[in-house]
């Protein structure tokens, strides 16, 4: 079995991703239990409903994507961008993944390598 963000350390993984860039305005996870770190004077867009049925999309589009690896390759992260914000997906475990919005002009592919960087490195 593989290693685990555990509930007691979402709060600290959370704050490790929000120093990786100041453009991150949001991360959060939903596992049966939604959580999320807004970055501190940022306007909330959605609200915590919003964000948590997102989450839940979110994750069965996963699925999805993952459903096509076999063809593909497993995917790495899932992005899409809104007139506001950009919206990136990116798997914790086989399970789980965690959401994040940045302001627009953030470079995406080196944001969510940083990330899964973060994530490994958490990990050990």
């Amino acid at each position: 079995m593989s290693k685990l963000v555990s509930n007691l350390d979402y709060g600290q993984f959370f704050d490790r991703v929000m120093k990786i860039d100041p453009n991150i305005r949001l991360v959060a996870a939903y596992d049966g239990q939604f959580r999320a770190k807004l970055r501190e004077g940022i306007r909330r867009n959605l609200s915590d409903e919003e964000i948590k049925s997102s989450m839940i999309d979110a994750q069965n589009r996963w699925i999805l994507r993952k459903n096509m690896s076999f063809k593909i390759a497993e995917p790495k992260f899932a992005m899409a961008q809104y007139g506001r914000v950009n919206r990136i997906t990116i798997p914790l475990d086989d399970d789980r993944v965690i959401l994040l919005t940045t302001d627009l002009g953030v470079d995406i592919n080196e944001l969510a390598d940083k990330v899964i960087e973060t994530h490994i490195r958490f990990l050990d």
